[in-house]
């Protein structure tokens, strides 16, 4: 029996991020994750071990080691990302096509997957 390639798209149940996707299996298709799991970056990377969030059994009153607020995001993304290559009529193209609120600057996550990182979206009436 011939072994079957891998589809590069599939997701690796057993990869960095599994202990992480048992409560947050919305992730596992996330923009934001699959492409840093892609390139060998994990939940731990940004968020530290987290090891009491992960072991609280009253679900989401422990915090990860590590959370950023809307004001820190870009800083934080800048850490790995020196540069940003994408032309800023994209950046813009894309700020728009997500009806993102002008009164709120643009953050990475805006255009790179939210990441339940608050949006700063218009409620459309």
């Amino acid at each position: 029996m011939a072994a079957v390639p891998p589809d590069e798209d599939a997701i690796d149940p057993l990869g960095a991020n599994a202990a992480c996707y048992v409560c947050h299996m919305t992730f596992v298709k996330e923009e934001l994750a699959k492409v840093h799991l892609k390139a060998k970056v994990g939940c731990i990377q940004c968020h530290g071990l987290s090891a009491k969030h992960a072991n609280d059994e009253n679900i989401g009153a422990t915090k990860p080691d590590i959370t950023f607020k809307r004001e820190q995001v870009d800083a934080s993304c800048a850490k790995c990302h020196q540069t940003h290559d994408a032309p800023a009529q994209k950046v813009v193209a894309r700020f728009v096509e997500r009806h993102l609120a002008a009164n709120k600057p643009p953050i990475c996550t805006d255009c790179h997957g939210q990441h339940k990182i608050a949006r700063a979206a218009e409620k459309k009436p």
